[in-house]
């Protein structure tokens, strides 16, 4: 089934949210974040009226929400089939790949997607769909390594809410320093990975 027949077969709602979302995308990429970016030019870009958009989304943040989840599915999917198709490998090493894919896409997608998801309205910043994804994969691994004997004696549930501030704030780490994605990663890997493991005690 081609592009146009699957478009057809959508309902008016589904049209619309789409283009809807497709426009706020191409707004908050040229925008570079959500600053600047409102609903009345969301709605006229998208060519439904006000009505038509405030009945799907009440506030900017609403529309945040359904693009962070858009872009990061993906994200999650690929990190999930390589989870899965290697559960034999060291936990610890499949966490520095999670690690090494979430830098490089928040890369290929910094500023504009961090400013988004820091948008979104009733969320804490850590409690987006991005990061809740992150911090749930994060966990398993490292009470995985734990039981297998892999850590040293650390508090899981604290280093990985430490993990996520750093990743957070990584579209500054990027642009306001000028790390690159490689220092970021080897980072990263010093402190949540190497310097978790047993034999450091």
């Amino acid at each position: 089934m081609n592009k146009e027949t699957k478009t057809a077969k959508l309902s008016r709602e589904e049209l619309n949210r789409m283009r809807i979302l497709n426009e706020a995308r191409k707004l908050f990429i040229e925008h570079k974040g959500t600053e600047g970016v409102n609903m009345h030019q969301i709605a006229k870009g998208a060519g439904v009226g006000q009505a038509t958009l405030y009945r799907r989304y009440t506030e900017l943040g609403d529309i945040c929400i359904d693009i962070v989840k858009e872009e990061c599915q993906p994200l999650f999917d690929e990190l999930s089939d390589y989870l899965s198709c290697n559960s034999e490998m060291p936990p610890l090493d499949r966490l520095y790949y999670v690690i090494q894919k979430f830098v490089e896409f928040l890369e290929l997608k910094s500023p504009w997607l961090c400013s988004v998801s820091r948008t979104i309205l009733g969320y804490r910043p850590m409690q987006t769909p991005l990061y809740q994804w992150m911090r749930d994969t994060c966990l398993a691994l490292l009470k995985e390594s734990e039981q297998a004997g892999d850590l040293s004696n650390i508090d899981i549930p604290y280093t990985v809410e430490a993990l996520l501030s750093a990743l957070h704030d990584i579209d500054f780490h990027l642009h306001d320093h000028g790390f690159s994605a490689e220092r970021i990663v080897q980072g990263l890997d010093r402190i949540f990975i190497k310097g978790l493991k047993a034999y450091n005690e």
